[in-house]
């Protein structure tokens, strides 16, 4: 009997002292940590505005690599959620939603953890302009409800989240500092552009399609300039009218310059005026233009320029010709409204 009356008193002091803990503990938690990147600040964000981006900068991405991710809505814009299933004792279960969204400097989003325990919380991620390039701050914020918080007391939130937001900035400055120096060594040429005359195919087009739609293309386009008695006046391009990376499509065309008008069963014409246009020269295998292209989105970005469609590729190596594709030259053409 004395046992248990001990036994029962001790238990009372802990019950106690725990309550005491959990009404003075704090609820509130807040985790946050900057690095500055060397990079210009729209190419950073271009890495945080989009959920698709994530997979490559996260530090639960490379904790959990078979996690599976999947986006809902429009990427890139509010309301659209990144949701992610891995393994329960790496990733567990959540989703991200957008909600809030500063075009090339900041995303706040609600984070809604569902397995293996759930819980809520707030954050943002935010790039300044600072000397030595961008500031980006990754922060976030939220409450632990008693009993949670009692725990707090002794492994805070900071401890075990900071470290990885640390290792998260780390892997985004990288990536990006590695992006700034291919894109910035292009060269943006002001030009005229003169008024072209193309036979083209025009169709929207799977991302996985577009090697087979150009050569097949190209063979019909070939077919009906000469069954019109028309003469090619420039090399083989292609017109991209939207490019979708959601949904892994494009509205394009793939066309010929040719000195009068074509039209033969799916061949038309398409006409474009004489302009000024923004030029790359853009050396290597068609798929490996991500940087070239960002070049034109930057240099457009910093001048207030608004791109009109189509963009433009001349492709002016012929592969066929060229086993090389570090000498495949393609000139990428911006038009400005």
């Amino acid at each position: 009997m004395k046992f248990l009356k001990i036994l029962g008193i001790i238990l009372l002091i802990l019950i106690v002292v725990f309550v005491v803990l959990a009404l003075i503990a704090p609820k509130k938690y807040t985790v946050e940590r900057s690095m500055v990147i060397d990079a210009p600040r729209q190419l950073v964000f271009n890495h945080v505005r989009y959920w698709r981006n994530w997979q490559a900068w996260s530090p639960w991405a490379e904790l959990d690599p078979a996690m599976k991710v999947t986006v809902e809505g429009k990427d890139g814009e509010v309301g659209s959620v990144y949701h992610w299933q891995g393994d329960p004792k790496l990733s567990g279960k959540g989703e991200m939603t957008n909600t809030a969204l500063t075009d090339n400097s900041e995303i706040t989003y609600h984070l809604h953890f569902i397995e293996p325990w759930e819980s809520e919380s707030d954050g943002y991620v935010r790039a300044t302009d600072t000397e030595g390039g961008t500031q980006v701050t990754w922060a976030m914020y939220g409450e632990s409800p008693i009993p949670w918080n009692v725990l707090m007391l002794f492994s805070s939130m900071d401890k075990m989240v900071g470290k990885e937001f640390e290792k998260g900035l780390g892997k985004l400055k990288a990536l990006s500092e590695k992006e700034a120096r291919a894109v910035l060594s292009y060269q943006i040429q002001r030009v005229k552009f003169p008024a072209r005359r193309y036979a083209a195919i025009r169709a929207e087009v799977a991302f996985s399609d577009m090697s087979g739609f150009f050569g097949k293309s190209y063979q019909d386009i070939e077919a009906a300039i000469r069954k019109k008695f028309a003469r090619k006046v420039g090399a083989p391009a292609g017109l991209y009218y939207t490019w979708d990376e959601q949904n892994m499509k494009s509205d394009l065309a793939a066309g010929i310059p040719v000195n009068r008008p074509v039209g033969l069963g799916n061949v038309k014409t398409i006409g474009l005026p004489a302009s000024t246009a923004y030029l790359v020269d853009y050396y290597g295998s068609y798929e490996g233009s991500i940087y070239a292209y960002e070049a034109l989105d930057l240099y457009f970005s910093k001048n207030g320029l608004k791109m009109k469609p189509p963009v433009v590729e001349e492709y002016i190596t012929n592969p066929q010709a060229e086993p090389d594709t570090s000498k495949w030259l393609t000139k990428i053409y911006f038009f400005a409204e």
